[in-house]
């Protein structure tokens, strides 16, 4: 009866309860892991800032709509590394900032046919676009991720990343989502199957600002009061999630995991550290697993979110699974 009652009180804030277990995991919580995308921040993506050669660009879509020439072939690009139709807010934004940047300009290519497509993968965090264009005798090569993927795709030396990094840091302390953008050209006809077999140009960087739900910080300070620990996970640039953590209030916002480091941690020295760190960044999907599993086994009560097919797994290992009715996949409710 008490965990009807349960469950009854929670859904009027609009929760649904799958499992009576979990109202009784509920108030034994002692940590709860959060992806940062969609979940902290409101999932409304904007071009902020974008870097190419030595420069770095702040757009303001309120004061200007002009693009200095020598960011064209950046956006160009980036915008031909997404779909031509995006449902993605990422992808939706540089669309949009190149319809309303652009419009006047031989840079927008709808005439083009997309060949074949290179997935992100996870061993590689980049996606590449293979175009004919109706008069070109080879084919064009747009790629668009990981600031660090697309440098090793562009056969960066040891300067040259450093230099990068530089400059990652720059806009990433402004909490942007940030993304590297390159591009290519191939001979007909044979393609070849990964994306390191071509010669690409790197392009610059380009920063989307996605702000903090308002709810967030109180939510935060809420859970440190009730004694919950609070950890974020993230695909993005640490620099970016420190910003982040700093905004939301975050405690230890300078320790950071990325998930090569987690990869190359043995089992006992990652029970360690997660003791202290609260912030993983790089993070792919089975490493959400392997830290809700590691959690659990240093005695932690694990409430974890998450909203898309990948998530399953940790939310399935988590003592408390809480998906995304509104936007998540089948897939996150049923595992929750």
């Amino acid at each position: 009866i008490f965990l009807a009652l349960g469950a009854w009180r929670i859904s009027r804030k609009s929760v649904l309860t799958r499992s009576s277990h979990a109202i009784q995991a509920l108030g034994s919580t002692t940590v709860l892991c959060v992806d940062k995308t969609g979940t902290l921040t409101v999932n409304q993506m904007s071009v902020s800032k974008i870097f190419a050669g030595t420069d770095f660009y702040d757009f303001n879509p309120h004061e200007t709509d002009h693009l200095p020439e020598n960011f064209h072939e950046l956006v160009e690009f980036s915008i031909l590394a997404s779909q031509r139709d995006p449902f993605d807010p990422m992808e939706k934004s540089l669309k949009e900032f190149g319809d309303k940047t652009l419009s006047e300009t031989e840079h927008l290519h709808d005439d083009w046919q997309l060949v074949h497509e290179y997935p992100l993968s996870e061993k590689l965090l980049a996606m590449s676009h293979v175009w004919q264009s109706p008069d070109g005798e080879d084919y064009i090569i747009a790629t668009k991720g990981a600031p660090e993927a697309v440098a090793d795709l562009c056969h960066f030396n040891r300067a040259e990343i450093d230099k990068l990094s530089s400059n990652i840091s720059l806009m990433a302390k402004d909490g942007l989502r940030i993304i590297g953008v390159a591009n290519g050209s191939f001979k007909k006809p044979d393609l070849p199957h990964e994306q390191h077999d071509f010669h690409f140009e790197f392009l610059g960087l380009v920063g989307f600002l996605d702000p903090v739900r308002i709810q967030v910080p109180p939510a935060v300070e809420e859970c440190y009061q009730a004694g919950i620990r609070v950890v974020m996970i993230t695909g993005d640039y640490p620099g970016t999630a420190k910003n982040i953590a700093k905004t939301i209030g975050l405690k230890n916002p300078e320790e950071v995991i990325t998930g090569p480091e987690l990869d190359e941690m043995s089992d006992d020295d990652l029970k360690k550290r997660v003791m202290e760190v609260n912030i993983f960044a790089r993070m792919v999907p089975e490493m959400k697993l392997r830290l809700v599993e590691v959690l659990k086994s240093n005695g932690e009560i694990v409430a974890m979110t998450g909203d898309g097919v990948n998530d399953a797994p940790a939310l399935k290992s988590a003592q408390i699974g809480i998906s995304m009715g509104g936007r998540g996949t089948d897939v996150a409710r049923e595992a929750s």
